[in-house]
């Protein structure tokens, strides 16, 4: 590739994703991913998420079309959010990326409670600087919680960097005097199985009778051993031990 060219790459517009009104999985390789998160997620909001203040805010950063926002106003938040493009809705407060210089508009507002950081950190680029706006951003005591995949597909390309290790997580929240509240390496091996089997597909090696027959075989049983997945058949039956899993999730405090 010419020098031009890669200076070019690395400034690709960025596609429009249609995010999630609703936290459902729409395909089947989100099933378990999407399942996992959402319980985990609900359960953060309830447990780390509830605000300390009399005039809390919070901030949610990758909002999308924010399918948690209802939740977070219940708990008595005034709500405001940042992305990198407008909603069908139109709800997005501020446009701007969390590693860039972010609008003076924004830290107008004052301090935030809680940022809310879910499914976002593995398609920023500059960690550091991320960083640096989530601690100007958070009040003292306030809280910062991210989720990012550990392991997962490639997804809004070539906008897909980093599948971060609890311990990128904490070298990142320690530089800036983040403390760890809570941290889960959250999902088993199953549901790796289960998102792996769902993204791939059969084809025979060769067209021989033999390798079309066994192509056959192997679709099919991969075919229900997803559906004994999906149904959580296996994992009420068997604990599978693996260091394998699917998401990072953590809390941390200023």
């Amino acid at each position: 590739m010419e020098k031009e060219d890669l200076i070019k790459s690395s400034f690709l517009p960025r596609t429009e994703v249609l995010e999630r009104h609703d936290y459902k999985p729409t395909h089947p390789v989100e099933v378990f991913m999407v399942r996992l998160l959402k319980h985990h997620i609900q359960e953060i909001i309830s447990t780390y998420g509830k605000p300390t203040s009399s005039n809390p805010r919070v901030l949610d950063v990758g909002c999308g079309r924010q399918p948690f926002r209802k939740d977070l106003e219940a708990l008595g938040y005034t709500y405001i959010s940042v992305d990198v493009q407008q909603n069908p809705e139109e709800s997005v407060d501020f446009i701007c990326e969390i590693d860039k210089p972010l609008p003076d508009s924004i830290f107008s507002l004052g301090t935030f409670d809680f940022i809310f950081c879910t499914e976002v950190m593995e398609h920023v680029a500059d960690w550091n600087m991320a960083f640096s706006n989530f601690t100007q951003l958070l009040a003292p005591k306030g809280r910062l919680f991210i989720t990012c995949p550990h392991f997962y597909i490639l997804h809004e390309e070539p906008y897909d960097f980093w599948r971060p290790t609890p311990y990128a997580l904490r070298y990142f929240g320690d530089r800036f005097g983040l403390k760890v509240l809570h941290e889960i390496k959250a999902g088993n091996a199953w549901d790796v199985i289960g998102t792996s089997i769902a993204i791939s597909y059969t084809l025979p090696a060769s067209p021989t009778l033999k390798n079309r027959i066994l192509n056959k075989i192997i679709s099919k049983c991969l075919s229900f051993l997803l559906q004994l997945l999906d149904k959580r058949h296996l994992q009420n039956a068997v604990n599978l031990h693996s260091p394998l899993y699917l998401s990072n999730i953590m809390v941390f405090e200023k």
